[in-house]
Formats: structure tokens, sequence, C-alpha cells
């Protein structure tokens, strides 16, 4: 799978590709027939990289929580940076995100790109907030997270905390149309229109008023 942008293609490595990117970028970039990257490998991340495989490998249903994500310019086909999740969202629904853009593409609003797209699909696929981390003088990365819509949410363990929480929900407006499609389908077999129109309202109400009660109680939980 991958999530396309106006410039960017963004790609969760899969246990066999992140096995090959342990072993050193250009081995990932022949694999995926990609422009040799410029990315200046961190030494450090190794042990990290090797934990991602290892959780890609244990998780092959759900790797793209694990893995690093490739930020491909589409214009050169090359990987100009990366990505990660934390892993799956927790018990509340909440995830956290880390990226980096190589320095020859910096400022150029790839990584607002990169951050926003792959930060929505989260959302969309249940979780019910992203946050993220950076250093207090890293004003570059800030602004990446506030212009995505991220908030400060305080002190993390690495540095200053921001959050970004999935809007306050529609679900009961979303559920009633649902409904009404559903009631129509009925009210024609049984030749009962207004039966159906009624069955369907009701249980497009029932499951939006049960959605957003849910997400009702996340909100209030979270401001305790």
């Amino acid at each position: 799978m991958e999530i396309k942008t106006k410039r960017l293609r963004l790609v969760p490595l899969d246990a066999a590709q992140m096995e090959l990117f342990c072993l050193g970028q250009e081995k990932l970039d022949d694999a995926m027939k990609l422009a040799e990257s410029k990315t200046v490998r961190d030494e450090h991340l190794d042990e990290a990289y090797a934990q991602m495989h290892e959780a890609c490998a244990q998780n092959p249903k759900t790797y793209f929580w694990y893995t690093n994500w490739q930020i491909i310019l589409k214009e050169e086909n090359r990987s100009i940076g990366s990505l990660c999740f934390m892993g799956e969202p927790d018990a509340d629904g909440n995830t956290e995100l880390g990226y980096g853009i190589d320095e020859p593409y910096r400022g150029k609003g790839y990584a607002s790109e990169a951050v926003k797209a792959v930060s929505e699909w989260a959302l969309a696929k249940g979780a019910y907030r992203v946050s993220a981390q950076t250093q207090a003088d890293n004003d570059a990365s800030k602004r990446v997270l506030e212009k995505c819509g991220f908030k400060p949410a305080g002190e993390g363990e690495e540095g200053l905390l921001f959050e970004l929480e999935r809007p306050a929900s529609a679900n009961i407006a979303i559920f009633m149309c649902l409904g009404l499609s559903v009631g129509l389908c009925f009210g024609l077999c049984f030749d009962n229109m207004a039966l159906g129109m009624c069955f369907g309202v009701a249980i497009g109400t029932a499951l939006g008023a049960a959605l957003d009660a849910q997400d009702r109680k996340k909100r209030e939980n979270r401001k305790k």
C-alpha cells in the first residue's frame, strides 16, 4: 500500500523491504527501483530499524503501524526522508508519529505534506489522536506540526509534545443519511415506503448517537 499526495508517495515498508533497509538505503533503492537516495545514514538508528523489522515480521497484517515509511519525491523517484508510527493506536486510540526530511530537501513543504497526509490516514484508520514530539529549539519542526493542525500539549519524554485529535464527529447526521438509504431499500422491497424510512432513520440515529457518545467520553477523559 502507499499514500499519494500532490508531490509525494508515502510507502510503508513490509518485512522484506525493511530487512533490505536495515542492510542499507542503497539496497532498498535498488529493490524499489528508486534513484539513489541522498540520505546520510545515522548509525545510531540501526538498532531502532532492527526493532522495526522484527515488529513488522510479528505483525504482518498491521505492519504499517510499526515500520519505516519512505517519503518518495515523485518528480525524482527518490527517497527524500522517512516517517514512522510508534505502534498501533493504544486502548484510548493514541499513536505517536516521527518524521524527518533529508537536508537537501528541507524548507520546501515536503514534511508538512507528508505529515498531513499520513496523520489523516491514521485518524481514518481508527486512531483517535496522533501525537509528535520535537525539540524546543527546532522551530522548523514546530511549524510543520502547527501547519498540519497539531496543538501544543505540554512536555513529552523527548521534547515538546504536540497532538492532533480527530475532529468532533457528526456521526448522527452521517448515519441518518445512511439509514434513509437503507430504509428506502426496505420500503421498495416490502412495498411500504413509510415503514421502511422510519426503520432506517431509527437505526441510523441509534448508531450515530452511540458513536458520538464514545467520542464524547474520550474527550471528557482527555480533559481530566
